[in-house]
């Protein structure tokens, strides 16, 4: 694998796997950072839950643009020595109520407060990737590279079955396939290039090798990656 194709692997697992980010919106002509609850749309772009309230919300109906920074959860080591991945563009209103389904299987206490009257979904139309993996590693990436490409429509419509189909692998081998911890891990969301995993506050991937747009291929690339 040459330093672009570990470039596009590190920055896709953190728009798939990242739950929180840093959003930077424009307050007056200064910029305001604030926290985010984030989930991965189909493409790949962030997703957030917004109240109408709130100051940054009122920023970006004044001027949409905006950036956000990803960066991996924890661990040891300096985190400046760890993957990150800031994207900038413009946020727009998410209207497809699948949206709100997949954003709470990843963030499962938004159910509390995702169909208040002053909450909405909204996602990052990407323009610009920055990527840092570290120290002496940064790399040019696009937007063309880390978008998860084709149509969804078919993999959307077959959702709850294909995540049924993840589930019934049991914990012992999810846990294998994540190379993560024993737990108990729930399949929460799906693309064309993978599963992701949720269980304890922790998130896990399992990539494909190529991507598989319809049902039927997503089901080869699980079965092939689970024998």
């Amino acid at each position: 694998m040459d330093e672009k194709q570990a470039a596009r692997r590190d920055a896709k697992r953190l728009l798939r796997l990242a739950r929180t980010g840093a959003l930077a919106t424009l307050d007056g002509g200064a910029p305001l950072t604030t926290l985010a609850g984030v989930a991965s749309d189909w493409d790949g772009a962030p997703m957030f839950l917004m109240s109408d309230l709130s100051h940054h919300t009122r920023n970006l109906n004044a001027d949409p643009r905006a950036s956000l920074l990803l960066t991996t959860d924890g661990g040891r080591g300096d985190p400046l020595n760890q993957p990150r991945v800031t994207l900038v563009g413009r946020v727009v209103r998410r209207r497809d109520r699948d949206g709100h389904q997949r954003y709470i299987e990843r963030n499962p206490k938004a159910k509390l407060y995702i169909n208040f009257g002053d909450m909405s979904l909204r996602r990052l139309e990407v323009e610009v990737v920055h990527f840092n993996g570290g120290f002496g590693r940064a790399d040019a990436l696009t937007w063309a590279d880390l978008a998860t490409p084709g149509d969804a429509s078919a993999l959307r419509e077959a959702q709850p079955a294909l995540l049924e189909a993840a589930m019934a692998l049991g914990d012992e081998r999810l846990a294998l396939l994540a190379g993560a911890s024993k737990r108990p891990w729930r399949a929460v969301g799906l693309d064309a290039e993978g599963l992701d995993l949720g269980g304890g506050g922790e998130a896990a991937r399992i990539g494909f090798a190529a991507p598989a747009p319809d049902p039927a291929a997503w089901r080869a690339a699980l079965e092939g990656l689970s024998q």
